[in-house]
């Protein structure tokens, strides 16, 4: 039978444009010669919907857009959209048989996550019933996404000891040489992270997915941008049900939109391995996707940086330029007085190699106006940092007055380095609307920096910027080494804290001076107060400060030692 995948970047809330979409897909298919499409978890709402489950009508209204798409598709198709259930208190996440002229429910979403960057239980009631559909005289398994998440290869596995299992009564289906499962369907929206994307290589989690059923697994993934989400997309169909060596894979293109039509009996090769996280090059395009999206979603269709002629602002800019053309994108300089000859001409020269606006205004006069008019309250005070930030916090107001007048969305610069020690200033540096590298560490920025340059094939980001020490130049001669540990040994700590919840002795028994990593976190948990105010940004890696780790403010400093 030959199956349509159709992997489409659905907006939250816009259930005309995503129907649209999938209309459009189902006729491609059609005419390819799919006799089945498949479509992501929710793609008639998009996902995920947040408290807007819960507004008056938006499920309803869901609802009423899927029945007229299902007037007009041109061949049987499975997809996802929110719904009320007669009786029931909540909402539930449902799988759908469009056909015929009519929508059909097949199933809810059973297991809801509530860990990392999602939380459905917040928003949807479990489903109680598996979902087995006859399609053209074959027998489907239906599944929306953590429902297959519970082979060895899930780290989450574990959260579902005490459920009755999707896996278990689709596996029964095809027990003691029975064949009464054709293909397992699973529509998904699986949030991409360095340690997420891997689900894809021969022996990994959709192969042994497969293997457990005994049948194919058809798996449609979402993509694209969604807040501080990424959907990576790399859908596929995965026949691992058969012996040792002859497994079979057909994958979808990853961080864009893709159809394909797969002949489940006529499938060979694999190629689940090279679909898998491949390194720079996947951080690059979800981030660009992710600034794509965040910018286009909202309603935009520029952005604007300030360009402090260091690495991170430099990275930024060449990101959003390649997210929405050079012509989209204006850089800001602002020097003061401190600010240094090179970094002023470096600015320029980022600007120029990438061909997009450039304006230089300088904060001094701004910043000597401030320092005037808080003489009197600062009388027989020396200065320190409250000085230095006044200059950071001039150049995030130039950046909204821009903002303002011109329009166009501020990107913010900073890394997830600085961030988790509070080496920011709030409502400086910290400000915009979107922070497209706060979840890359500051050792992850330079290596991206250059990994830019090689995939041009020329110098993007100059080389200065990529070999100079890193500065905030709030202060004359100042380095970040001043205040931080170098990065390589920061961030190395930073992992194992934030990322691996390790505690400060298992840090300092992987060779750590103790005093050290004591202040780092000592650092971390002075600083949860700017961390919960940060921009929402890109997630990357298994625990970003937008969406995965939440802290207390207001309680006492807890750390593990």
């Amino acid at each position: 039978m030959k199956i349509g995948l159709a992997q489409i970047n659905t907006k939250v809330g816009d259930f005309s444009g995503n129907a649209a979409k999938i209309k459009s897909a189902c006729t491609e298919l059609a005419n390819s010669g799919a006799e089945l499409a498949v479509f992501p978890e929710c793609a008639i709402s998009g996902y995920p919907l947040g408290d807007l489950v819960f507004c008056g009508g938006f499920v309803e209204e869901a609802q009423r857009v899927l029945a007229v798409l299902a007037e007009s598709v041109s061949i049987p198709a499975v997809l996802g959209c929110p719904r009320k259930v007669d009786g029931a208190i909540g909402y539930r996440n449902t799988a759908y048989l469009i056909n015929e002229g009519s929508a059909f429910p097949i199933c809810d979403k059973m297991l809801l996550p509530n860990y990392g960057a999602v939380n459905d239980t917040r928003y949807f009631d479990s489903g109680n019933e598996f979902g087995v559909v006859k399609i053209n005289g074959k027998i489907f398994g239906i599944s929306i996404c953590e429902d297959i998440w519970t082979v060895p290869a899930s780290p989450s596995s574990r959260l579902y000891a005490d459920r009755k299992l999707p896996l278990d009564y689709f596996s029964s289906l095809n027990n003691g040489g029975k064949r009464g499962l054709y293909a397992l369907i699973n529509l998904s929206a699986s949030v991409f992270s360095t340690a997420n994307d891997v689900v894809r290589k021969r022996g990994g989690l959709l192969c042994q997915v497969s293997k457990k059923v005994s049948a194919p697994l058809i798996w449609c993934n979402a993509v694209g941008g969604a807040d501080g989400l990424v959907f990576a997309g790399g859908s596929g169909v995965f026949d691992c049900s058969g012996a040792p060596g002859a497994e079979k894979s057909k994958c979808l293109k990853k961080f864009e939109e893709d159809i394909e039509v797969v002949d489940l009996d006529g499938m060979s090769g694999y190629d689940g391995d090279s679909a898998d996280f491949s390194g720079d090059g996947d951080l690059v395009k979800a981030i660009v996707l992710s600034i794509r999206d965040f910018v286009g979603k909202c309603g935009m269709k520029t952005a604007l940086i300030g360009l402090s002629g260091g690495i991170d602002s430099a990275l930024v800019a060449a990101l959003a330029c390649k997210a929405l053309g050079a012509e989209n994108v204006t850089g800001v300089s602002m020097p003061s007085e401190i600010s240094s000859s090179h970094s002023i001409e470096d600015a320029k020269e980022l600007a120029e190699n990438l061909g997009m606006k450039f304006y230089m205004v300088p904060i001094s006069e701004l910043v000597k106006g401030a320092n005037s008019a808080l003489s009197k309250i600062f009388e027989g005070c020396s200065p320190d940092v409250t000085e230095e930030n006044i200059q950071s916090r001039a150049r995030g107001l130039l950046l909204m007055a821009v903002s303002n007048k011109f329009g166009g969305l501020v990107l913010t610069t900073g890394n997830k380095s600085e961030c988790a020690v509070g080496y920011c200033t709030l409502y400086g540096d910290t400000c915009g609307a979107f922070a497209p590298i706060s979840d890359l560490y500051k050792t992850e920025v330079y290596r991206l920096s250059r990994y830019i340059n090689t995939e041009a094939g020329r110098v993007i980001i100059p080389q200065n910027t990529i070999d100079k020490p890193p500065s905030a130049e709030l202060r004359p001669g100042q380095k970040d080494e001043d205040s931080l540990p170098p990065y390589d040994t920061l961030d190395a700590i930073l992992r194992m804290y934030v990322d691996e919840f390790k505690s400060a002795s298992e840090i300092a028994a992987a060779g750590y001076d103790s005093k050290l990593v004591e202040e780092v976190l000592k650092m971390v948990a002075r600083a949860e107060y700017k961390h919960s105010q940060y921009p929402v940004g890109t997630k990357l890696s298994p625990v970003s400060f937008a969406c995965d780790r939440h802290i207390p403010i207001a309680a006492k400093r807890v750390i593990l030692f």
